[in-house]
């Protein structure tokens, strides 16, 4: 039972102080073969420093506790967690995979500590309903295995690099092929997942745009590159989780983000099959 504070419980040996309640797991996965992402990730919370301060060094990312392929946890412990939402960012120094950002809403403190309370004053919540799966999209440095199919691009408006851009693949008949995010600089992998059929040594594919609005879109911070990346807004899992709580759109990174424009047309490129091509720039052109 409790003893009237959220962090204490009594067990068969006497009150004891719960100093590590989960608040959120992240196990970030390879969007190409849906294994767990890494090693070398790094994944951490933002602590909210004012844009163009120097950094200090625990600012402005405060780590995760790693626990290897499992993933990364917040736990809610003596120094608590602010606030009930959180935004985490993941990303690789490696540049194996693009980086990404997420805001979501925790459970919290209070509603985990309800379960333990006598009589409970809450449901249990399911540590499967505290987990973020998301899917990280291959980068420059990703290890490309022969004979995969793909092509490296830089997506460019009005003759410069577009910081964050998406690209869709489609086949004949308009079929989604592939799918793929850009770094800072504009630079694209694209590895297409399923080839059209019938298969040809060469083939067409249509390629979208989906770029951050200049309007709205904050401007690069110098101390911070990843400052400017759009954070997507996550829905809090149910308990327990249902499918689309741990497997959507967003998580995929399919769903293009708020505040993104999508191309006005299509741009056709070739594509050879058992290769991974150098592609001339993607221009980025709305209406």
């Amino acid at each position: 039972m409790t003893d009237g504070s959220d962090h204490r419980i009594t067990v068969e040996a006497g009150v004891v102080d719960v100093l590590h309640r989960l608040a959120l797991a992240v196990r970030p996965l390879d969007a190409r073969t849906r294994a767990p992402a890494g090693p070398g990730l790094r994944v951490g919370r933002e602590t909210g420093r004012a844009p163009g301060r120097r950094p200090r060094p625990d600012d402005p990312i405060r780590p995760l506790e790693s626990h290897g392929a499992t993933g990364f946890v917040l736990r809610y412990g003596t120094a608590g967690v602010l606030g009930k939402t959180v935004t985490v960012r993941v990303d690789d120094p490696a540049r194996r995979w693009v980086p990404r950002r997420f805001s979501l809403p925790l459970w919290t403190r209070a509603e985990l500590a309800g379960a333990d309370a006598r009589p409970p004053t809450a449901a249990h919540v399911r540590a499967d309903a505290r987990l973020l799966l998301p899917w990280l999209l291959p980068g420059p440095s990703y290890p490309v295995p022969q004979g995969l199919t793909g092509m490296r691009l830089r997506v460019i408006r009005a003759g410069e690099p577009v910081r964050w851009p998406r690209v869709d693949a489609y086949g004949r008949g308009g079929v989604p092929i592939g799918w793929a995010h850009g770094d800072e600089h504009g630079q694209v992998l694209l590895l297409i997942d399923r080839l059209p059929y019938p298969v040809e040594s060469r083939f067409p594919v249509a390629l979208r745009t989906h770029a951050p609005d200049l309007a709205t879109a904050p401007p690069p911070d110098p101390l911070d590159p990843l400052a400017d990346l759009v954070a997507e807004a996550v829905t809090r899992s149910a308990s327990p989780p249902r499918p689309q709580d741990l497997d959507n759109g967003l998580l995929r990174g399919t769903d293009v983000p708020a505040g993104y424009h999508t191309a006005s047309a299509y741009t056709v490129r070739t594509l050879a099959v058992g290769q991974v091509v150098h592609a001339d720039d993607l221009p980025h052109t709305t209406a």
